[in-house]
């Protein structure tokens, strides 16, 4: 991200929802290094969890920083300038179980992913209705910044039916454009001088999203020479003429890594049990950072939260999950995209990226169209769109695994209406 600060920055407050996350105290770290003069209130629903966490955070927070906490969402709030939400609902149990069951039924196990991300979304709408009923009573020129899953989803969600204009976060899109740079020039660079030097157009959705017509200083870049050092098959990127962010192995290798992952432990299983070493750790850490934060590596805060951030009193660049508003013609303008803006005073400029690929075109909306209609099920409690949107999802497709999905996904989350 590019920044341009303006006049001295005012102290912000600046709300965490899901404060009590063991990581959060990366973001202390981040922030401690941007300048900003900022009032953070870390918001959890479990005492215990969140007052070693704010421990943690307090001991790490340099002079710039103000590290304070409260379970009351509603007291948090008050007076918020921006909200980063970033609770994830069920923990890294939930997430275990939303990506187990769909390898049992040989499909894609991943939490941002149908089905296991339609299995996170039952429980996340929920919790969303009730924060933006809060946020609409307690902040309501508070700007929402999202990282909680599935941040496609979450984001569409909060815009269409709750009418807040959330924009969501995710360090994919920059960890790819500095691994491009860096095989380019064999340096490693930060991100205000690589926006300075690329130019591209991007495609897509979170998680589900292309680079093309790349330029480094002005000269077009093969891609299907770089392909090898960036660990892209060279069929592949000659086949798509576009580089996919790292999630779109699942859809371009299905079968084999469906295969793979049935024989090993899940992302979030993996995650789950070193969150327990984590509790461990906080509890007998007196304020001390855990040594086990360091096994976890957490980009986005640094790479994306905390440049906008910055940028909201200024001016920089970014990619955000957003409305399209007509940034990419092949898409509804309501429908949710991941698209470079500029940013000016907090406020973003969408930046116009054209038609998709055709190479693309029918995955993108296919997986845009299947993720609206599980939105619109799970606002409204419908079984039949909820079944609509598991067939329309390309990994998922067939009737009858869709209603195995809907039966899984009911028993794993104690749902009535499905």
């Amino acid at each position: 991200m590019s920044i341009k600060v303006g006049r001295k920055m005012k102290t912000l407050k600046l709300v965490v929802v899901g404060g009590s996350s063991y990581y959060t105290p990366a973001l202390i770290e981040a922030l401690n290094e941007s300048g900003l003069e900022v009032d953070l209130v870390l918001n959890g629903r479990t005492k215990e969890k969140l007052l070693a966490v704010t421990k943690v955070s307090q001991s790490l927070a340099k002079e710039n920083l103000k590290v304070s906490s409260c379970t009351d969402l509603r007291t948090s709030l008050e007076g918020a300038d921006f909200i980063l939400q970033q609770a994830r609902v069920g923990g890294m149990q939930k997430r275990g179980e939303d990506e187990r069951f769909p390898l049992e039924l040989g499909l894609i196990g991943e939490e941002t992913i149908v089905p296991g991300g339609a299995s996170l979304l039952t429980r996340t709408i929920p919790y969303l209705k009730e924060f933006a009923t809060v946020v609409k009573e307690t902040s309501p020129d508070a700007k929402i910044l999202a990282l909680t899953n599935p941040n496609n989803m979450v984001i569409d969600y909060l815009n269409r039916y709750e009418g807040l204009a959330a924009i969501g976060f995710c360090d994919l899109p920059t960890s790819l454009i500095r691994v491009v740079v860096e095989a380019i020039t064999g340096k490693r660079k930060d991100l205000e001088t690589i926006w300075g030097e690329l130019s591209f157009k991007y495609y897509g959705i979170n998680h589900l999203a292309f680079l093309g017509e790349i330029k480094y200083q002005g000269e077009a870049v093969d891609i299907i020479k770089l392909a090898p050092s960036l660990g892209y098959d060279s069929h592949l990127i000659e086949t798509l003429g576009l580089l996919p962010v790292s999630y779109l192995r699942y859809y371009y290798y299905t079968s084999k890594l469906v295969k793979e992952a049935k024989e090993k432990p899940t992302r979030g299983e993996v995650l789950y049990k070193k969150e327990s070493r984590l509790e461990r750790e906080y509890r007998a850490s007196q304020g001390e950072k855990p040594e086990a934060l360091s096994e976890r590596q957490t980009p986005w805060y640094k790479d994306v939260v905390v440049p906008y951030l910055k940028a909201s009193k200024g001016e920089g660049k970014a990619i955000v999950v957003t409305q399209n508003q007509g940034a990419i013609l092949d898409l509804e303008k309501d429908s949710v995209a991941e698209l470079p803006v500029n940013i000016v005073r907090g406020e973003i400029q969408r930046l116009h990226q054209g038609n998709l690929p055709s190479s693309v075109k029918g995955l993108i909306t296919s997986v845009s169209e299947s993720e609206r209609l599980l939105v619109d099920a799970v606002a409204n409690r419908s079984v039949r769109l909820f079944r609509r949107g598991l067939v329309a999802h390309p990994l998922v497709r067939e009737i009858e695994i869709a209603e195995e999905v809907i039966k899984k996904v009911k028993e794993i989350n104690h749902i009535d209406w499905l």
